[in-house]
């Protein structure tokens, strides 16, 4: 006969004793999974903003822009940062075909036409010609002639780098657009951008139109035919020995003041 003195459970002291255990371990796993349903989750840390000119200042390392101006002309003025605006823009676009390269405000004064892209690197020189201040529809307005030099740029070829232009020649015509401005935000003159961080368009009609004049003193033709320090002899398409070298931006952009800081 089997000996049962742990009584008629049928259960060994040993297996009597752990129900205790079990139990308080069933208790507690119950209560976490209380507190874990009833305690609030923390929301998830917001993703960062996208950096609006970070197109930009990837293109500032493959591709630069200088400027000249006749003594007196400042290149910070607002109707000259309009065209510096225009014109830069117009050759980042035509070298990325990406949008994120046009200036803040520029597909507000202008269309962009889509083309494929032209992938140049190097440093474009532009020169202005000439500034005129005139009259328009009645209206005050500022003509810039400008000549661009595309001598230090070139693109990629299987047998290395060719340079394939030489000159451009931009005629704008630009005016206050009647409209009250956005207040522009401060900024500091003495640090320096690649590209400008606010709408330098806002407040501007700009306007490309046909300079006809003909004249040797005239912008078009001191481009064409004898702009300082060009090489009117060097051929139109031109084998580079090296990648043509990308040169600090002149003048630049003045930076916007962080309010932060």
């Amino acid at each position: 006969m089997t000996n049962r003195s742990a009584g008629s459970s049928g259960m060994t002291p040993a297996e009597i004793h752990s129900i205790p255990t079990y139990a308080r371990l069933l208790a507690t796993a119950s209560l976490a999974a209380v507190i874990s349903a009833c305690t609030p989750q923390a929301a998830p840390s917001p993703s960062p903003e996208p950096d609006p000119f970070a197109a930009l200042e990837s293109d500032a390392k493959i591709m630069s822009h200088r400027w000249t101006a006749p003594h007196g002309t400042d290149l910070d003025s607002p109707e000259i940062q309009v065209a510096r605006g225009y014109i830069e823009s117009e050759n980042n676009y035509d070298r990325t075909a990406d949008p994120n390269t046009l200036y803040p405000g520029y597909t507000d004064v202008a269309h962009v036409q889509k083309s494929p892209p032209t992938p140049r690197t190097g440093t474009i020189t532009h020169h202005i010609l000439q500034v005129e201040t005139t009259t328009h529809l009645g209206k005050p307005a500022n003509e810039i002639h400008v000549c661009s030099t595309y001598m230090q740029t070139g693109m990629p070829t299987d047998t290395g780098w060719t340079r394939l232009e030489s000159l451009s020649y931009v005629s704008l015509r630009i005016q206050s657009s009647g409209t009250v401005a956005v207040t522009a935000p401060p900024i500091d003159n003495d640090r320096r951008l690649s590209f400008p961080a606010w709408n330098v368009f806002d407040g501007w009609e700009v306007e490309r139109f046909t300079d006809k004049r003909m004249g040797e003193n005239d912008p078009w033709r001191v481009c064409m035919s004898r702009m300082p320090g060009f090489d009117y002899d060097a051929p139109l398409k031109e084998l580079l020995p090296a990648a043509p070298v990308v040169e600090p931006f002149h003048p630049g952009w003045p930076a916007v003041v962080d309010a932060s800081e």
